[in-house]
């Protein structure tokens, strides 16, 4: 794939315009100037960079019933969106399909009973923590307290992302119902295309999921 103006006009390319070239990373877009000879100034102006992702990737799930087990991937019973079909709702994971930047956010409510305690929901990646959110109380009543945590990530394909609940107080739950309290979500913010143009290369061609190439 072409890198720049010099590579469009060595390919013969003569109409001047936007073009899409590979960079290091990601498709650029520059403006080729082929009036000009490839030393002159102003021969490739550079634009910026186009939004190519080869498989769009986004998911939204909830709950409907509450959980309390430890160290388990906590499942969903609701599949809200799955775009890409990386999200399996009833084991919890989440496959990433292509290299690159990753958002990821989740929400709920923990019920604490009135002997007090706590709740930690944690984001793992390939079975290590990210990161946890925590909620408490120690009020010696019944509480319903909230917990959050958003996340930004630089995965590669075929790494694995669940919540767990690392740790949490005596009688304490994670509550749901068909109100749906817990949400979690994300989605491909950036993919390192270049990866990906290297499978295809590789002789895996990478395909859009319900598309044959």
């Amino acid at each position: 794939m072409p890198s720049s103006c010099q590579d469009l006009w060595r390919m013969g390319h003569t109409l001047s315009g936007l073009y899409s070239v590979m960079g290091t990373e990601m498709i650029e877009s520059v403006y080729c100037d082929f009036t000009r000879l490839p030393n002159d100034a102003g021969f490739q102006i550079w634009i910026g960079y186009d939004d190519v992702k080869s498989l769009p990737t986004y998911f939204y799930v909830q709950k409907s019933r509450s959980f309390n087990l430890l160290s388990t991937p906590i499942p969903f019973e609701i599949e809200k969106l799955n775009m890409g079909d990386a999200m399996n709702s009833t084991s919890g994971t989440f496959t990433v399909p292509r290299t690159g930047i990753y958002f990821f956010s989740f929400t709920g409510i923990g019920v604490i009973p009135s002997s007090g305690g706590h709740l930690d929901v944690a984001l793992l990646l390939n079975g290590n923590e990210v990161g946890r959110a925590e909620c408490n109380d120690f009020t010696g009543k019944v509480e319903w307290e909230m917990y959050s945590l958003q996340s930004t990530l630089h995965v590669q394909s075929g790494d694995k992302i669940w919540l767990e609940i690392p740790s949490m107080g005596m009688g304490v739950v994670l509550q749901d119902t068909s109100l749906h309290y817990t949400h979690f979500n994300g989605w491909l913010l950036q993919e390192d295309i270049s990866h990906s143009l290297n499978t295809f290369y590789d002789g895996e061609t990478p395909t859009l999921a319900g598309h044959e190439q």
